[in-house]
């Protein structure tokens, strides 16, 4: 199961348990790792000493990954917990890899929980973690 044929993301409903998405990369340039610590207001220690903050990679595998699916309106991401690896010095390419572990539906409410990986250039773990995201139903 892939993208639509048209290339349009799946249907949060069509995504099976095990389903995963191809991977997805990316150098986290300093153009990039500077335009998340301005969106999230952090001081910018990280770009002066040369690495990655940990949530910037947790953001990028978090935005690839639901660029890959639609969901209804009213969704919501409900959690996330991310383990951290590594130290990802600016410039790094990074993969990440998703895959739906669980689907729940619960009265009027879907849930969704993605497994999430996340590689350096060297095939290193960098991030692991989950994410869930509830849907009307």
């Amino acid at each position: 199961m892939k993208e639509t044929e048209n290339g349009s993301p799946l249907s949060f409903d069509g995504l099976p348990i095990g389903f995963e998405f191809p991977p997805i990369s990316d150098q986290l340039s300093k153009s990039v790792v500077s335009k998340y610590i301005e969106a999230v207001e952090e001081r910018d220690d990280f770009v002066s000493v040369g690495v990655v903050p940990p949530l910037a990679i947790g953001a990028f595998a978090m935005t690839a990954l639901s660029q890959k699916f639609t969901v209804p309106p009213g969704s919501i991401h409900a959690s996330q917990e991310f383990e951290f690896h590594r130290v990802v010095p600016i410039g790094t390419t990074v993969t990440c890899h998703g895959k739906i572990e669980h689907k729940l539906q619960r009265g009027r409410l879907n849930l969704i929980t993605l497994g999430i990986t996340v590689l350096d250039q060297d095939g290193n773990q960098v991030l692991t973690g989950k994410a869930t995201v509830a849907a009307p139903g």
